[in-house]
């Protein structure tokens, strides 16, 4: 507060005696020109006999002002101060100068500093001695006489409040420009006392605004300081309780809110329920249309989860993870309500850049029963749920049961089954023949994972394949069948048969997958063209570009490629015509209906079509009699696999025909019936 009086009283100080300053100044000037003209017109100074040169230098050491100069800083522009003033000019000068002038000092010098003459005549001796060693004088003197201009002096100091006085130095220049003398010559201002009063109000006044601009800008500098710092804080607080992207309540206020909701409704017994969401194939989003569009599609989601769970706290715990707690006197029967509604705003796709995205939500939905119950608990429960809804075919939602506790001890009981069967050896890989129908000769080998626990004895691919796709074993595994297959194939007696390995999407990592390929096949000493792949539609919806781009490296290998379990998605022809495939597999589930339904078996007899005219082989799997097997020769099916030729067996290297219904050789026409030992 003090700081803030001093540095106004400071400006007003200041500015008024800068306001004196130059109002003084300013007056004085007009004088001093006037002074001037009227010296300079009667051109006092006349040079001396040259005897009297050394008297009046010698005259003049009393009064050294003009000695003192030129001893410290001649310069050859000042001539030898041979110059004297007559009585009479002396006298018309004064005589001009008092009619012009009511009080005045002058002081007529020579360039040695001898005093020729001075005003008023009564002036003392200590006061032309003052007025010479006065160093502001002493400074205008003699820069008066090297510029031959008029030089003004004052006493003018910041730190004293007093009205200034001002003096001039006039220098006597003769025709070649050259100084002689020169007169110092002061006198008062001719001011009144209205003038200097307005003069001191303008200098307040402009003091005052000065001080109220500089006081507005500081005051507006500073709010503009304060208003960005509770701007940030603002931000921070929200962004440490809010999703940057949807804006949502966050995990943290998620739980905290939760957890209050429990605390409440163990004391008033009301309900509280949490619904876990989750986005359906939101990588494929990101994938196909890119993050930016993946945001949106996230914000469009979040818009949508308001507009149904209004009343509610809806928040984003993560990347595609929404949550939603319901707390107060609501039914089992109210939150079905309110989770179908949840789904139906997913019946309408959103556009995002002028491409429609279609919309699916899982969700779980899990109930406080009892006071006991925790935050963690209940989300834990929540998820659960929404696990079971998304292996159920997404797009739905599932209450949470407690047999889910249990399926969840079982599942993490397999995955640590599976981790030490990986390092101890204990899966293995069968094979299961791949027959051609129109010369009844084994083609190739499908190479299917078995697993044989110790303890639970038979383990079914249809139980430990999705948990190593959850868990990320499935690369682990699957490159295990890879490098098992190759090798055994490697070892087959008949070069010609081909391997067959399947590759799911959870394992086919763009840019790892070609190379370890070419790993498996330089180890093994496979020929590639003795290597088929098989991948689903699933794996090219995931990310088409990408995919179809590491297939045809895969392809340029020589390895050939074939589309599984084709028909059972919605779009494989259009996936047919952006990827040249080598083998079309009809899923067992037209064939196991073919013969006993009609649009069954015009679907087949489609795809056998579709096959000759893109001159792609075609197999039929789950083939198990052979009524089956005629229909598919009669159709114009190139390959047959199913249990009727040949169950999954391991293959002997020396002879790989055995156990399979096929005919051996080229010239042999004896057939083998298939054994039905496993």
């Amino acid at each position: 507060m003090f700081a803030v009086i001093g540095a106004i009283a400071t400006s007003f100080y200041a500015i008024d005696q800068a306001t004196l300053y130059y109002l003084f100044k300013g007056e004085a000037q007009k004088q001093f020109d006037t002074a001037k003209n009227i010296i300079v017109s009667h051109h006092p100074l006349e040079e001396e006999p040259a005897h009297e040169t050394t008297g009046a230098q010698k005259s003049s050491a009393p009064l050294s002002f003009g000695l003192r100069g030129s001893s410290s800083d001649p310069t050859p522009e000042i001539i030898s101060p041979s110059w004297k003033l007559p009585a009479a000019k002396a006298r018309a000068v004064k005589q001009a100068l008092v009619e012009e002038f009511e009080e005045f000092e002058l002081l007529v010098v020579n360039v040695p500093g001898r005093p020729l003459a001075v005003h008023p005549r009564d002036m003392t001796t200590d006061r032309v001695n003052e007025i010479l060693s006065d160093p502001s004088a002493y400074d205008a003197w003699h820069s008066a006489l090297k510029s031959g201009q008029l030089e003004i002096y004052s006493n003018f100091h910041w730190l004293e409040w007093q009205i200034p006085e001002f003096g001039v130095i006039i220098p006597y220049v003769n025709e070649e420009n050259k100084a002689r003398g020169g007169f110092i010559f002061s006198t008062k201002p001719a001011i009144n006392t209205v003038v200097f009063m307005d003069a001191i109000a303008f200098g307040s006044a402009f003091a005052f605004l000065l001080v109220l601009v500089v006081a507005i800008a500081s005051i507006m500098f500073a709010w503009k300081g304060l208003h960005d710092r509770w701007k940030t804080s603002k931000t921070i607080r929200f962004l440490a309780h809010n999703d940057p992207l949807t804006h949502l309540p966050n995990r943290a206020v998620f739980s905290d809110e939760l957890n209050k909701a429990l605390r409440k409704a163990s004391i008033t017994a009301s309900n509280v329920y949490v619904i876990a969401i989750d986005v359906d194939k939101f990588k494929e989003v990101n994938d196909n249309h890119g993050h930016a569009a993946g945001d949106t599609f996230l914000q469009i989601i979040s818009d949508r989860l308001r507009l149904v769970f209004s009343e509610h706290l809806v928040s984003r715990l993560s990347g595609d993870e929404f949550a939603v707690m319901i707390e107060g006197e609501y039914t089992s029967h109210d939150i079905t309500v309110l989770a179908q509604r949840a789904l139906a705003t997913t019946n309408s796709n959103c556009v995002i850049d002028s491409k429609e995205i279609q919309i699916s939500l899982s969700m779980g939905i899990a109930q406080a029963t009892d006071a006991a119950w925790r935050s963690s608990r209940l989300l834990h429960c929540a998820d659960l749920a929404l696990y079971r809804s998304k292996n159920g075919g997404r797009s739905t939602y599932t209450w949470y049961e407690s047999s889910m506790d249990e399926e969840l001890e079982r599942r993490r009981e397999l995955e640590a089954e599976m981790i030490r069967a990986l390092k101890l050896d204990g899966f293995s890989v069968v094979y299961q023949a791949q027959v051609g129908l129109a010369d009844n000769k084994l083609k190739a080998f499908e190479a299917l994972l078995r697993w044989v626990h110790p303890e639970k004895g038979r383990i079914s691919p249809e139980v430990f394949i999705p948990i190593a796709e959850d868990t990320g074993l499935i690369e682990a595994l699957g490159e295990y069948v890879l490098k098992k297959a190759c090798a055994d194939a490697a070892s087959w007696s008949d070069p010609t048969l081909k391997v067959a390995v399947n590759f799911s999407p959870a394992q086919f990592k763009t840019g790892q997958i070609e190379q370890k390929i070419s790993e498996a096949l330089q180890e093994s000493g496979l020929a590639p063209e003795r290597l088929e792949i098989e991948i689903t539609e699933s794996l090219l919806i995931a990310d088409t570009t990408s995919v179809v781009k590491s297939l045809k490296k895969i392809g340029d290998m020589g390895v050939s490629i074939a589309m599984d379990d084709f028909g059972t998605g919605y779009s494989s022809l259009s996936y047919l015509s952006r990827f040249p495939f080598n083998k079309i597999k009809i899923d067992r589930s037209f064939i196991m209906n073919i013969g006993k339904d009609a649009h069954t078996d015009a679907i087949v007899a489609a795809i056998i079509g579709l096959g000759r005219s893109l001159d792609v082989l075609i197999t039929a799997e789950g083939v198990e009699d052979e009524m089956q097997a005629q229909i598919l020769r009669a159709g114009g099916c190139d390959i047959v696999q199913g249990y009727y030729f040949g169950k999954p067996n391991n293959v002997d290297p020396a002879n790989p025909h055995a156990n399979i219904r096929c005919t051996l050789g080229l010239n042999d026409t004896k057939q083998i019936e298939a054994t039905q030992s496993a």
